[in-house]
């Protein structure tokens, strides 16, 4: 029974690439597949796999540099779907891939080993994206136009820190695309005297605990180009962006200024709810967690609970919806600044019509009907306060 059974999985595979191969193209145009659109890294070991898409079936090929050593050079077969495995190095790797006609792209690897820090001071400028969704060419016409990057999607707003409020993932056609995006925006701002800041959203935590009901039907068709389930793409420990992501805090503060995804409704520190979801991502559970059936032999029923309870806990700060659904919470949400040394919160995940001011001016709701269509921008002013302003995708700059 097993070899039979092995030797379907290796047909089903087979005929998968066989009908992808001479599918491709009949994918309309729309959807991009090639370069940083389908690009998967994953980790295996001391090594990392890169798989990327081509548009037309031909040899692709890898180069590597990483330091002072040489640059290393790997060719594919003729293919759309490509991979090939390569040393992983405790430094920056510069990876140039592609194929002769076209869907190239470049990515520099930084190994992730440390979480990031959760609280900041002294920020001037602070700009701030609600849920994006995938939706990345509204992303990017909205950065370029307030003059946070260039056209080469590089960094050129100085010493501001964008904040992106969690929920990149789901929905979009170009989720994929949207994180590698902030993967090496967060890069070249650093590189250039500012900072970039993503905080976790729902949406990450559904797609890494494999939660895939709102995977646009285009990104699942990168995952099953590449014969992997589409959360295999953000896993925590096994791919780049997975462990990448991992590393991000579920709250943030920034001087007066405090972020959540949904909003905090509890009064545990910034540290505590932090801590724990870094704690839960790292084991193995975690990437099995909303699986169904779940497997009750190799994972533990009561901590599933424990994880189930705590990250999709609709009072957690991930699916909080209260204080833009009502205007009854001002004591919590007084309470929470209070105890957070906060003046203003900042929060996504429950739509408004556009950006708008709730609660007399101490929290703010970011998430509009169409993803990354308009940004939040807060400056200090003499006295400690914020000077708001909404963008909208010309760029245009209206106080709130």
């Amino acid at each position: 029974m097993i070899f039979v059974f092995n030797l379907f999985v290796s047909f089903y595979f087979l005929a998968l690439s066989f009908f992808v191969d001479s599918n491709f193209n009949n994918i309309p145009q729309k959807y991009h597949f090639d370069g940083k659109y389908g690009l998967y890294v994953s980790i295996e070991g001391d090594h990392y796999q890169v798989h990327w898409l081509t548009s037309a079936s031909e040899e692709g090929y890898l180069i590597t540099h990483a330091g002072k050593e040489e640059p290393s050079s790997f060719s594919t077969p003729k293919s759309i779907i490509h991979k090939v495995r390569i040393p992983m190095y405790d430094q920056p790797m510069d990876i140039d891939f592609g194929s002769p006609s076209g869907g190239n792209g470049q990515i520099t690897i930084v190994p992730t080993h440390e979480r990031n820090a959760y609280e900041f001071k002294g920020v001037d400028s602070v700009y701030v994206l609600g849920d994006t969704h995938g939706n990345f060419p509204e992303v990017v016409q909205i950065l370029q136009n307030s003059k946070l990057i260039d056209e080469n999607h590089q960094w050129i707003g100085g010493s501001a820190h964008l904040v992106f409020l969690g929920d990149i993932l789901d929905r979009g056609m170009d989720a994929l695309r949207l994180t590698w995006f902030i993967y090496e925006l967060e890069q070249s701002a650093a590189h250039h005297g500012g900072q970039i800041h993503l905080i976790l959203g729902n949406h990450e935590i559904m797609v890494m605990s494999n939660d895939l009901r709102y995977v646009s039907a285009k990104e699942q068709q990168v995952a099953n180009m590449h014969q992997v389930s589409y959360q295999q793409l953000y896993h925590p420990t096994r791919s780049v962006l997975g462990r990448w992501l991992s590393t991000k805090p579920a709250v943030l503060k920034i001087d007066g200024i405090l972020f959540a995804h949904g909003g905090i409704a509890t009064g545990s520190s910034l540290k505590s709810f932090n801590d724990r979801v870094y704690e839960y991502t790292q084991v193995p559970l975690f990437s099995h967690l909303m699986e169904q059936p779940f497997d009750s032999v190799s994972f533990s029923h009561v901590e599933r609970l424990e994880q189930k309870d705590y990250l999709y806990d609709s009072f957690g700060p991930f699916w909080f919806r209260g204080y833009v659904q009502t205007d009854t919470l001002g004591s919590y949400l007084d309470a929470i600044l209070l105890n957070n040394k906060a003046k203003l919160h900042v929060v996504g995940h429950t739509t408004v019509p556009r950006i708008s001011s709730l609660y007399k001016g101490k929290l703010i709701a970011t998430n509009v009907p169409k993803a990354g269509t308009e940004m939040l921008l807060l400056t200090k002013s003499k006295r400690s306060k914020y000077h708001r302003f909404r963008i909208n995708l010309l760029g245009e700059f209206v106080v709130l």
